[in-house]
């Protein structure tokens, strides 16, 4: 009796957290009311806001039917929603894909508000809040608050959709079709780049003609390719699928090679190499670490030349260079040329150490300032931080930088936690493995790039740790209620001993 009443609780509250009946009407009448109004004014502003009510009604109305759209939209929004945009005095202001992450934003306070939603149930809220306030912090003192209210409304986005997926997705067919929609999507931008190989590029190899796919540049294709295709690789090797299905991983991957090959991004190779490095010694270290260090042998001797064409100027350069003010780096030599992106990255960091020591080297100088705004102020053009350290390190100064590396190791202990769970060994090899794997390498690539900068990649990493943990919360529900009865437990039930 005293469970059948517990369920009954249960479906009772789950009833009542999703009842909104009055949004769509008091939506479309403020709606219709603030579009006429900016219709005189701008139409583009006009079908911006459009678009944001529409959103946001069905992310109120549908949370868990709009986490499939959000996964689509990763592979689009960096080209087709930020090209479109409001701009005043020759500055953006906003961008429709600036209105999706105002939409996800907005949506989570209304979640809480209204009790749908609970985030310090979700594992990575405390670490994600510390780093977050610290973001926060730094408009106190930014150079550009508007940069650094959109910045804040980027950051909060992708843990948005984090949130979404580890409390709306309590069903393993839910996750799974998630994780399957995930793979298959990036049929569309490797479909993509394979034209751009062909038909541009004529297959021809080049940093200079660096294929896109339906991403910002090339190094942003570059990095989705290199954390997208440990997974596939999953799905080719580990999951139980038909023999048609295998064939159409195995050719799906193939052309992600060739893509991420054709990207000609060394950042890029490099993270995908070592996430599979990763990824084979996380799947059975004793069976796969010795045809590892052949293949690694083997692969050594055969690209010894693009090796060193690659990577030899990094050692013929010498080492005072790297920190002079002559940015002349087109005109030097081939050996040079190769070592600039050092060049370029010490030169960059150096001058935003010494922008932030004039600011405020604790709270920063305001988070989303540098690229594009602080750049040309300091040294004259446009240049990214190419860090995500240096990035955080400049707009939330050294006490936000302690709570982004908390943040980080928080991301990784959590994944290493499930993989030594008791989570099913194929849930392991398909997701919880590569991203674990993509987790650490991307660790590492932060030193050098700016990947978080890019809303496709950004969101993608929110995505794939949002379902690892979805599915150690569909296992811990399970073995809470060995009748079968998974989807009405709470995600607390496990620890109160329900």
């Amino acid at each position: 009796m005293a469970t059948m009443f517990e369920l009954d609780a249960i479906r009772s509250n789950a009833v009542e957290r999703t009842r909104t009946p009055m949004l769509p009407v008091a939506a479309g009448l403020m709606g219709a009311f603030v579009t006429g109004y900016l219709l005189t004014l701008n139409i583009v502003m006009a079908l911006g806001f459009l678009v944001f009510m529409a959103l946001f009604c069905v992310i109120i109305l549908r949370p868990a039917a709009l986490v499939p759209g959000l996964v689509i939209l990763t592979v689009v929004v960096e080209r087709a929603l930020q090209s479109v945009g409001i701009t005043a005095g020759g500055k953006e202001l906003v961008n429709f894909g600036g209105v999706v992450n105002l939409c996800l934003a907005v949506s989570i306070v209304f979640y809480v508000m209204t009790d749908r939603m609970r985030p310090f149930e979700s594992r990575l809220t405390p670490s994600f809040a510390l780093y977050l306030a610290a973001v926060g912090l730094s408009l106190l003192v930014s150079l550009d608050p508007l940069m650094t209210v959109r910045s804040v409304v980027r950051i909060t986005a992708g843990y948005c959709i984090y949130l979404m997926i580890t409390q709306f997705f309590t069903e393993k067919r839910q996750i799974d079709r998630l994780v399957q929609l995930l793979v298959l999507v990036s049929v569309v931008p490797i479909a993509v780049g394979l034209y751009q190989i062909a038909v541009e590029n004529q297959f021809v190899i080049s940093r200079d003609m660096r294929i896109k796919g339906t991403f910002k540049n090339g190094m942003s294709y570059s990095m989705y390719m290199a954390f997208l295709l440990p997974y596939i690789f999953g799905q080719l090797v580990f999951a139980k699928v038909g023999g048609w299905k295998r064939l159409f991983f195995a050719a799906l991957f193939a052309a992600g090679m060739m893509n991420l090959v054709y990207s000609s991004t060394r950042i890029g190779l490099g993270a995908f190499v070592l996430a599979m490095m990763i990824y084979a010694l996380l799947t059975d270290i004793k069976r796969h670490l010795p045809v590892m260090l052949v293949v690694l042998f083997i692969a050594t001797i055969v690209f010894f030349p693009y090796l060193v064409e690659s990577f030899g100027g990094y050692f013929k350069t010498d080492w005072s260079t790297y920190f002079s003010d002559d940015v002349r780096w087109d005109f030097r030599s081939q050996d040079y040329l190769t070592a600039s992106s050092l060049h370029i990255r010490v030169y960059v960091w150096r001058h935003m150490v010494n922008k932030l020591m004039e600011t405020n080297p604790w709270i920063g100088a305001g988070s989303g300032t540098w690229f594009e705004n602080i750049d040309e102020k300091e040294i004259g053009f446009p240049l990214a931080s190419h860090s995500d350290y240096f990035e955080v390190l400049f707009g939330t100064g050294f006490i936000g930088l302690i709570f982004y590396l908390v943040f980080r190791i928080r991301q990784l202990t959590l994944l290493a936690y499930f993989a030594r769970s008791r989570i099913e060994r194929r849930i392991k090899t398909t997701v919880v493995f590569p991203c674990l794997a993509t987790y650490v390498a991307c660790l590492g690539m932060s030193v050098t790039e700016v990947w978080q900068a890019y809303n496709g990649i950004y969101w993608l990493s929110w995505i794939t740790i949002g379902i690892c943990e979805a599915y150690y919360n569909w296992c811990r529900q399970k073995e809470a209620r060995p009748d079968g009865i998974t989807d009405l437990v709470p995600v607390d039930a496990y620890e109160r001993g329900v």
